[in-house]
């Protein structure tokens, strides 16, 4: 390592170790583009992990560092998020009904008509999976998030100065609403350069949907990895992982991961305590034979499955930052292959 000539100190120790973990190659090349992906930022665990993903992806931009470096620091709900954004559409509404006398009458008679509809939008969004199991356009989710803030920018612009108790609610109702949409712009953006193509170990599609199953909503969280590596990589249904995380109602964080091999599946299913592992055995013990008839319908066997409990399994993010040794390319590999 001191054949790089980079100053062997603790922070470059550990961002070495974590490229050698991640399978990075320990060059002086890599070494120089992390250091300067991570200038400006606090170069904390979260922002070296980003940027090490990133230079697995193909990508050496210091601003998805810091977007990336924050979404993994602060992990965000976007169920949460939904929540806390329609009730700043209410708090604007109500703010708006408050000065009427501040802006034109008819103008906003048609912000709060739009309101409404982006209300409905985000309502839509967040029971979406919960309904039809589906999950929403990302993108074009982003995109009218974005055209909402600009609308609510200019607006801001051209509200006429006052300090009357109206006034004044109006601008502080306007400028918690765009915190929210900020939020959720930050958590999209992370989404999509999460899921953007790269080595074949980092080369996977990310989602997080909100799931109004539950109350409050929790998130569901799916990975799905593309076969091979690079931009021209696609997702293969017979050759594939999908890991999907969410939160039980009596078993706490769960996990379960299935291995698709041609029309071979491998389940995996992890939880974070033993008592929830044991119960959780149980259970799925018990629905085993329906869930296997619901993917032979499918034309899927499965070859077997275990039920682990593992704290630092039981999340999404290991599966999205690989681990060396690949734990999940070791499990019960001659099942699968057989």
């Amino acid at each position: 390592m001191l054949s790089l000539q980079i100053e062997p100190n603790d922070f470059n120790s550990k961002l070495a170790s974590l490229m050698l973990r991640n399978g990075l190659e320990v060059s002086r090349t890599n070494f120089v583009k992390l250091l300067t992906m991570l200038q400006g930022t606090d170069k904390s665990s979260a922002m070296q992990e980003a940027s090490v993903l990133l230079l697995m992806k193909g990508i050496d931009s210091p601003e998805a560092v810091k977007v990336l470096g924050q979404y993994l620091s602060e992990n965000p709900a976007l169920a949460s998020q939904m929540v806390a954004m329609q009730e700043a559409v209410g708090n604007l509404n109500s703010a708006l009904g408050m000065g009427k006398g501040l802006m034109d009458a008819a103008l906003i008679s048609q912000l709060s008509a739009l309101l409404s509809q982006f209300d409905e939008t985000f309502q839509t969004i967040s029971n979406k999976f919960s309904t039809k199991g589906t999950i929403f356009n990302r993108g074009s989710a982003l995109s009218d998030v974005r055209a909402l803030k600009a609308l609510l920018q200019g607006l801001q612009n051209k509200t006429p100065s006052s300090d009357s108790a109206e006034a004044q609610a109006f601008s502080s109702a306007l400028m918690e609403f765009q915190g929210k949409l900020d939020g959720v712009m930050q958590n999209f953006i992370a989404q999509a350069i999460l899921s953007q193509s790269g080595r074949s170990e980092v080369n996977y599609h990310y989602q997080q949907i909100p799931n109004t199953m539950f109350t409050p909503p929790k998130d569901f969280e799916i990975v799905v990895k593309r076969e091979g590596e690079g931009p021209e990589a696609t997702i293969n249904p017979r050759n594939t992982q999908v890991v999907m995380s969410m939160e039980t109602e009596n078993m706490g964080k769960m996990v379960i991961s299935m291995i698709v091999k041609d029309n071979k599946v491998y389940v995996i299913f992890v939880f974070n305590e033993k008592n929830y592992g044991e119960q959780g055995r149980a259970l799925i013990a018990r629905d085993f034979g329906e869930f296997q008839q619901k993917l032979a319908d499918k034309n899927f066997l499965i070859t077997g499955y275990q039920v682990k409990v593992d704290p630092a399994m039981c999340s999404i993010r290991p599966y999205l930052i690989p681990m060396l040794p690949r734990l999940e390319d070791l499990l019960k590999r001659i099942d699968i292959e057989a």
